[in-house]
C-alpha cells in the first residue's frame, strides 16, 4: 500500500476510534436505528440459525449482536482497538455471548479466514473509508461459501441528501468549520450501476437494493433519489 493510502486508512481508523465511547448511543437515534431496520428487511424470510457470519468493520458490535440474537455465530472485526474493546464489553452482557467474537485486524482487505468458510458477510458503511473497495469485495468472495450472502452498504452518489452533505462540508471548510466531519474520510460513493459492476467483477450476482439513511421521513429514505445510502443484498456466484 502506498504512503498516501496508508495515511488515508490510518486517518479513517483514528477518526472512528475517537467515536467509540458514544458509538452504541447512536443506535438510539432514528438515523442509526434505520440500519437495524434495513438489516431486518434485507434478511426477511431467511433462516439464520446456525449460520456463520463476518461483520466486517463491526464498530461496537450493535449489528453483530442483532445477528446473534437471531441464531447466527458472528465474528466481528474492526481496525480501531477502541471499537473492538467496546464490542467485547457489550458482548459479555448478552445471553448469546457464546455466539459473538470480536477481534482487531489491520484491514478487511486481507482476512485470516479459510476459503469458502462463511455463510454471510455484513459490511455496513465501511467501504467508503477503505483505500480500495474492490479488493475488499474480492476478499469477501473468497471467504464466502458458494451462494453465501453479502450485505454491503455504500454512499449513494445520486442522493440529494448526499449532495447537500458534500456542499455543507465544502462550505464549512471555507468558513473554518468542520460540518459533516465524516466526509473528511469518506472517499468513495457510487451509483447503483457503478457498484453493481464492482460486485459482478468480484463474483456476486442477484442484487436486491434497499435505499436508506438520512434525517428524512420513512418514504423519502426508501427512494434512491433521496436516500444517502444503498444496501446491496447479493450472493456469491455458485
Amino acid at each position: 500500500m502506498s504512503a498516501t493510502r496508508t495515511e488515508f486508512a490510518g486517518n479513517a481508523v483514528a477518526y472512528h476510534a475517537s467515536l467509540a465511547d458514544g458509538w452504541d448511543l447512536r443506535y438510539q437515534k432514528r438515523s442509526f436505528q434505520t440500519r437495524q431496520t434495513v438489516l431486518m428487511r434485507s434478511l426477511q424470510g431467511r433462516d439464520l440459525a446456525r449460520t456463520l457470519w463476518l461483520d466486517a468493520g463491526c464498530g461496537t458490535g450493535a449489528l453483530a449482536r442483532w445477528l446473534a440474537e437471531r441464531g447466527c455465530s458472528v465474528l466481528g472485526v474492526d481496525a480501531a482497538p477502541e471499537m473492538v474493546a467496546a464490542a467485547n464489553q457489550s458482548a459479555q452482557r448478552q445471553n448469546h455471548s457464546d455466539r459473538l467474537s470480536f477481534v482487531r485486524i489491520t484491514t478487511i482487505a486481507r482476512l485470516a479466514l479459510d476459503d469458502r468458510s462463511l455463510d454471510g458477510v455484513l459490511c455496513s458503511s465501511v467501504l467508503e473509508y477503505v483505500p480500495d473497495p474492490s479488493v475488499c469485495l474480492t476478499e469477501f468472495a473468497r471467504v464466502l461459501k458458494p451462494g453465501g450472502l453479502l450485505l454491503v452498504s455504500v454512499p449513494n452518489r445520486n442522493s440529494a441528501v448526499r449532495r447537500m452533505q458534500l456542499m455543507c462540508h465544502h462550505l464549512g471548510a471555507r468558513l473554518g468549520q468542520n460540518w459533516c466531519k465524516f466526509l473528511d474520510h469518506s472517499r468513495h460513493q457510487y451509483s447503483r450501476a457503478e457498484f453493481e459492476r464492482l460486485l459482478a467483477r468480484a463474483g456476486f450476482s442477484g442484487q436486491k437494493i434497499v435505499p436508506f439513511g438520512g434525517p428524512l421521513p420513512g418514504l423519502a429514505q426508501r427512494t434512491r433519489r433521496w436516500a444517502p445510502l444503498l444496501m446491496f443484498v447479493t450472493q456469491k456466484t455458485a
